[in-house]
């Protein structure tokens, strides 16, 4: 067990780099031009951040609000990413997952749960969007027959990330409270994904003007 902390203790520290060196080169690039990945990843180095206090501090519960609010900052800026890279979102559809997406954010935040009753239940809904959105692209790529080196690694690290999010989400209550010891390794291979997923999202803001976006 502590050596699965330790790791996970290394690779939150890593994921926070990531998000800032991401950061610095998209401000030195064109901010205009980067200015939804840059908003997308402010926030996410804000939490991020926080949570990695949050964790030195064994601010347990502060860390699982950081979580659902997280997931809205994902919700929303993944819905703005793949209307702006990959294909056009009616505007209905849009405020309709903006209006879902404070509707669960509130039922988190007002939510009080133990560690021990803990549940991401709620989450499911935004991972399937996000996931949806993915599998949307992955039939317009076949349907097509080409895409953009980019955007197909930036949609594989989404669809991964989010379809092991919306697992997790399903089964934590049964792992913390049935099998403590399968937590680690499952939230350790959980942020190695999202390590990816966001070198993927670093990888589209850099190339950001020299990729082919198809609508």
């Amino acid at each position: 067990m502590a050596l699965y902390n330790s790791l996970s203790l290394f690779l939150q520290v890593l994921i926070n780099l990531v998000l800032l060196s991401g950061l610095i080169l998209f401000m030195m690039n064109g901010i205009r031009e980067k200015f939804l990945l840059i908003l997308f990843f402010l926030g996410e180095a804000a939490l991020e951040l926080s949570d990695l206090i949050g964790r030195l501090m064994q601010l347990t519960s502060y860390n699982v609000y950081n979580y659902s609010l997280s997931q809205f900052l994902s919700l929303l800026a993944l819905t703005e990413i793949y209307n702006a890279y990959f294909y056009k979102i009616s505007p209905r559809i849009r405020v309709s997952i903006y209006a879902s997406a404070l509707i669960l954010l509130t039922f988190n935040i007002l939510y009080h749960q133990s560690i021990e009753a803990l549940t991401f239940y709620s989450n499911i809904i935004p991972n399937i969007v996000i996931c949806s959105f993915g599998g949307l692209y992955f039939l317009q790529v076949i349907r097509k027959a080409k895409t953009d080196t980019t955007l197909f690694i930036v949609n594989v690290a989404v669809f991964l990330f989010f379809s092991i999010e919306t697992v997790i989400s399903t089964t934590f209550n049964f792992l913390i409270n049935n099998h403590m010891e399968w937590v680690a390794p499952v939230w350790l291979f959980r942020g190695v994904l999202l390590l990816c997923f966001y070198l993927a999202i670093v990888n589209l803001g850099c190339r950001t003007g020299k990729i082919r976006i198809w609508q």
